[in-house]
């Protein structure tokens, strides 16, 4: 089944008539072969000190993969039309994307870094964005009291701080089933291309199409830490930029992203109410429990990992983008009662 499965995601990357495309997913299948990291078993107890659900040892590189192909693809393309026009904060935004990816698959192939020593190195390379980089400085919310605060530039930076940290370390945190990262940036680039029709964002989304697919039915490639530090920082600062537009609403993006935003806050409110260290990962995540449930009440269920993937994202990601595609609309209030 799984060659079939093969078969019909090399049919829709001929759709893309790209050659990178077949590319990707021959690299894909590629690194199936290479393991990075992850053991064997899957959850015993919601105890159990890991956030993933997988059953069965796969490669960590599905991140890496298309970062390496997104660069590779747009330094080929020729002129293309990026966010950030002056050069110089534009590669100081390259160099902490390439840092913080590099971060994450330093912690995929040793299995594991000191997560204070992670925070730090973090922590660290979104300062010098915010510093280099004022377009992603949060400066207005439409509310008179807060606009006050965020005239303060200490405020606004440490308010810019804190989204992007935490929608990071809630990217990495809410990557545990198939599908569900990866989906939650499907469907964000889907909206960014539909409304501003830049080729940046389709070329990413070729890329994450694949990866979403061959997550889904073949299952034996992850995003890694690599690949979520990477959409997590991707996703909040692209987000930072387009609202500080007008281009997007605040609740545009909380009705897309709300799912990364809900399990962290949730998470860590968790963690401090039995007095365990709310920076250290647990298994009593939503996709955790969704994922005990099918299993246990849909025994014909060949893969509750995917299947749970695809629940979260019909549940929390893609009524807001039904209602934006039907709509045009990334401004409406609706999203807020989405949300």
């Amino acid at each position: 089944s799984e060659y079939f499965y093969l078969f019909l995601i090399f049919a829709s990357t001929i759709l893309f008539f790209d050659i990178l495309a077949i590319f990707f997913l021959f690299f894909l299948f590629l690194v199936s072969y290479v393991n990075f990291g992850i053991d064997s078993v899957g959850i015993k107890n919601l105890n159990d000190d890991k956030h993933g659900i997988n059953k069965r040892r796969s490669s960590r590189l599905g991140g890496t993969l298309i970062l390496i192909f997104l660069i590779f693809n747009i330094s080929n393309y020729g002129e293309l039309n990026l966010i950030i026009d002056n050069p110089e904060k534009l590669k100081f935004y390259i160099i902490i994307v390439l840092f913080i990816s590099f971060l994450g698959f330093a912690d995929d192939i040793l299995n594991g870094i000191n997560y204070l020593i992670k925070l730090y190195f973090l922590f660290f390379s979104i300062i010098i964005l915010i510093i280099t980089n004022e377009e992603f400085l949060i400066t207005y919310s439409g509310i008179n009291i807060i606009d006050l605060l965020l005239d303060n530039y200490i405020i606004s930076f440490f308010v810019t701080f804190m989204i992007i940290s935490g929608f990071i370390n809630a990217s990495n945190i809410s990557d545990g089933a198939n599908g569900i990262l990866s989906g939650i940036a499907l469907f964000f680039n889907l909206a960014l291309y539909l409304q501003t029709n830049e080729i940046f964002f389709l070329i990413l989304l070729k890329f994450l199409i694949i990866f979403f697919l061959y997550n889904i039915f073949i299952s034996n490639v992850f995003l890694g830490d690599s690949g979520s530090y990477f959409l997590g920082f991707y996703i909040s600062t692209i987000s930072l930029y387009f609202y500080n537009q007008n281009i997007f609403s605040a609740g545009f993006f909380g009705c897309i992203l709300s799912y990364p935003c809900l399990e962290i806050t949730f998470s860590i409110f968790r963690r401090l109410k039995v007095k365990h260290n709310p920076l250290k990962p647990d298994n009593r995540h939503l996709h955790n429990l969704i994922f005990i449930f099918v299993k246990k009440n849909f025994l014909r269920i060949k893969n509750p990992n995917s299947l749970t993937g695809l629940l979260i994202n019909l549940l929390f990601v893609f009524p807001g983008f039904l209602f934006y595609f039907f709509t045009n609309d990334p401004k409406n209030i609706f999203y807020w009662y989405i949300f």
